[in-house]
């Protein structure tokens, strides 16, 4: 019976293996996953894409590679699905590894809106059997990887070789070239080549900001007369406009009397036409002179001539341009004015002639004299200034539209000037070097004038830029002497104002006077 209990032993035993090889395979071996819906997608690497790879959808297997085919450089992965798979005009596919030994398979996103976008509204289409997949997103291969590192590291290595040239070059530059300038600034700095120009700075902002602490005083000083001076101009103001007034009544009442001698003379003036009617209609035995004046041809000859002559004459002076101006500047330091008449003579487009008239606190050039003060050993000087008018006479010259040079006498010296006009003749710069009545260094005015409306300049600038300002003080005078504008000192040197310009050029004057000539007229009638 032992046999008996061998053979049933090894019946069981069979059998258990069976069932154990037949549960195996059951598990290892995948579901058949069978359809119709064909679809493909390129890829450019489908290594590790065997025929008979699974295709999934969010983990799930849909379907099984069919068959690969080659189209260019790429590959074309042909899938077979189940039938009702649902995939959309927007769907991606990907290539994922399955294991680290290179089995791959082929993951599937089917499209459509994105959870995390809920306004994503566009519209989609499902894709029919046998049209591709448009997207496909490559997977980084560890084989890609390697190959980029294998195509890198050349280039790292020739970028670490010209990093280590630059270093060796750096080197020898900080060991030589490097150390040479740095001793050689090293020297500068200890010959004071930096500090000295600070110095110098440092020197300048402090004159720059005692001159500026002088200027503040002068004007404070000053701020008194020139506050009492505008509370007088409304009073002023009012006594020109009433002088004005009786002025307009005057100039009426001429304008009257004007126009009845007028009347008056009408009636000779027709008279003496009859008379000369009944003259050039005589007998010739009975004809004056005056007559015979009028009836022969020679006289009236001689008087065309004449008027040819005088139009020859007249029309030379036309082409001399004249131009007429009144300038006032008011110096701010020193509180008083400064009063001009111009007039500029220009014979043809590059040469003219500049006359001017100056009425100011300077006056004339002071005389200055030296007396000896008796047993001390010193002197005292004295100058006597006179109020006069200073003239001015100079020969210009223009080069261009632009630039124009003076020589001659300014202001009673000699002295030299240059224009120079801007923005098409808006802005006018000037600039005037003269002798100097109280310093050695020649006295330098600096002005700039901007057109604001037709013949009407505003103006101001710098006058004697050379020279420190000072004040000198007035002795008391007599009681029997005229008592002098200023007040107790005189201002010179450098000075600043303000002021404007009037000018007048050719067709203003014969405006002016074809306008006012019968006003002066009925005035000196």
């Amino acid at each position: 019976m032992r046999w008996v209990s061998r053979l049933t032993t090894a019946a069981i035993v069979a059998i258990v293996a069976t069932a154990l090889v037949v549960a195996i395979v059951s598990v290892a071996k995948p579901a058949t996953v069978t359809g119709n819906f064909e679809t493909s997608a390129l890829f450019r690497d489908a290594s590790g894409l065997p025929v008979g790879s699974r295709v999934v959808i969010a983990g799930v297997t849909v379907g099984r590679i069919d068959r690969l085919t080659i189209e260019g450089n790429l590959a074309r992965v042909h899938m077979r699905l189940i039938d009702d798979v649902v995939i959309l005009d927007d769907a991606f596919a990907t290539k994922k590894a399955s294991s680290a030994l290179g089995d791959n398979y082929v993951e599937i996103s089917p499209g459509g809106p994105d959870p995390a976008d809920p306004g994503d509204t566009r519209p989609r289409r499902r894709l029919r059997s046998g049209e591709p997949i448009p997207l496909v997103v490559e997977a980084t291969t560890t084989d890609r990887v390697l190959r980029s590192v294998e195509r890198a590291l050349p280039r790292l290595d020739d970028n670490l070789a010209a990093a280590n040239a630059f270093l060796d070059e750096g080197r020898e530059w900080v060991s030589g070239d490097f150390a040479q300038r740095i001793a050689a600034l090293e020297r500068r700095l200890d010959d004071g080549a930096i500090a000295r120009p600070l110095r110098e700075v440092h020197d300048a902002t402090v004159r720059f900001d005692e001159r500026t602490t002088e200027l503040a005083g002068n004007v404070a000083d000053g701020a008194p007369v020139v506050a009492r001076r505008l509370r007088e101009l409304p009073g002023q103001i009012a006594a020109v406009t009433g002088d004005l007034r009786d002025a307009r009544a005057q100039v009426t009442g001429s304008l009257g009397d004007a126009r009845a001698k007028i009347d008056e003379a009408d009636r000779y003036i027709d008279q003496a036409g009859e008379l000369i009617d009944e003259l050039a209609g005589a007998p010739g035995a009975k004809q004056g002179r005056l007559a015979r004046m009028i009836n022969d041809p020679s006289a009236g000859e001689s008087l065309a001539a004449t008027a040819a002559d005088v139009e020859s004459v007249t029309g030379a002076l036309d082409r001399v341009k004249t131009t007429l101006g009144f300038r006032t500047e008011f110096n701010l330091l020193a509180v008083q004015p400064r009063f001009y008449v111009t007039a500029e003579l220009a014979a043809r487009n590059d040469t003219f002639y500049l006359i001017e008239a100056e009425k100011g606190p300077t006056g004339d050039n002071p005389a200055v004299t030296l007396v000896a003060i008796p047993d001390s050993g010193e002197f005292q000087r004295s100058s006597l200034i006179s109020e006069k008018l200073r003239f001015t006479a100079q020969w210009g010259r223009r080069f261009g539209r632009s630039v124009s040079v003076r020589l001659g006498i300014k202001e009673s010296q000699f002295g030299a000037g240059v224009d120079v006009a801007l923005v098409g003749g808006h802005l006018k710069l000037t600039l005037d070097a003269m002798e100097s009545n109280f310093s050695e260094a020649p006295r330098i005015k600096v002005a700039a004038a901007l057109r604001v409306f037709r013949e009407l300049y505003v103006l101001g600038g710098v006058d004697d830029v050379l020279t420190d300002g000072a004040e000198l003080r007035i002795a008391p005078w007599g009681v029997a002497e005229p008592v002098p504008n200023q007040f107790e000192t005189l201002r010179y040197g450098r000075d600043y104002y303000l002021g404007f310009e009037l000018r007048f050029h050719d067709q203003d004057i014969n405006r002016i006077l074809m306008i006012y000539g019968a006003l002066i007229a009925g005035l000196l009638i």
